[in-house]
């Protein structure tokens, strides 16, 4: 009996020493899922949190790569709209010497009329007074303005002008630009008065009427007139704009009562100053 008694108690320990070794077994086992478990899905978070910084970083670097490229295509653009201003400029010049150039296609000689009104005085006696009118004329022969009214002592009129003759070569060749020749009225003075003291006609720096458009000056006229004299004095520099000759003329007219008289500027010659048979109806009533 004690002897089974002794085997119960051996085997209730050992069944309490395998419970509790099941139990700790089992708190380790446990213990040990629930700490890899949390390692393993920290590594997991770990590696997903990498390969999202991977993908943002090559998101970056594409992003870069398209801003280097569209900062290159800006580059680009700003090199061609330079080009393209510059070109721009270019044809704008061209436009106005075109436009220019039209504009004294059209006009085959520049004309203008001196009319005289009256006569008083004597010659004899150092009296003699004429008094006469001014006015540019188109191809048709009508005035461009109101005519101006003048008074010189004497009957001896002088037109003092600016002339410029572009070389034949451009005449003959029919160049839209140099196959005319361009005059400026400066002034109508008497021969009893310095030129100095004449009577202003083309504003200095001006367009002259005959030559307008209805647009600004261009660049070429501006310069035409404004190195006037700097293309009378360099032949190399006439040479480059094909400038034959570029001086001053100031033919002269003794005036008559009753007498008009046409000044013209033809396209590859001087001035001339042609008496007219009568003066044009038109002008005689409009100064009376």
């Amino acid at each position: 009996m004690l002897k089974l008694v002794q085997a119960l108690n051996s085997l209730v320990g050992t069944v309490l020493a395998l419970a509790i070794i099941g139990l700790v077994a089992a708190g380790g086992w446990f213990a040990y899922r629930n700490y890899y478990a949390a390692k393993f899905s920290l590594e997991a978070d770990l590696a997903a949190k990498q390969e999202q910084v991977d993908r943002l970083a090559g998101q970056l670097t594409a992003s870069r790569q398209q801003v280097n490229r569209l900062a290159d295509d800006v580059r680009t653009k700003a090199a061609e709209i330079v080009s393209l201003n510059k070109d721009l400029e270019e044809k704008r010049k061209e436009i106005q010497r075109l436009a220019t150039a039209l504009k004294l296609m059209k006009v085959d000689q520049r004309l203008a009329r001196i009319t005289v009104l009256s006569q008083e005085g004597s010659a004899e006696k150092g009296s003699l007074v004429t008094r006469f009118s001014f006015v540019d004329v188109d191809q048709a022969g009508k005035p461009l303005g109101e005519p101006r009214i003048f008074s010189v002592a004497g009957d001896l009129a002088y037109i003092d002008s600016w002339v410029v003759k572009f070389g034949d070569e451009y005449i003959e060749e029919g160049d839209p630009l140099r196959a005319t020749s361009v005059a400026l009225f400066r002034r109508v003075f008497g021969e009893k008065q310095l030129p100095s003291e004449g009577f202003p006609l083309d504003e200095e720096g001006g367009q002259p009427a005959v030559y307008r458009t209805g647009g600004p000056m261009s660049d070429f006229e501006k310069e035409l007139w404004a190195r006037f004299w700097d293309y009378a004095n360099d032949p190399q520099l006439a040479k480059e704009k094909g400038v034959r000759a570029a001086h001053g003329e100031a033919p002269s007219i003794q005036l008559r009562p009753g007498k008009s008289y046409r000044i013209e500027l033809r396209a590859s010659g001087g001035i001339s100053v042609v008496p007219e048979t009568a003066p044009p109806p038109e002008t005689t009533s409009a100064l009376h």
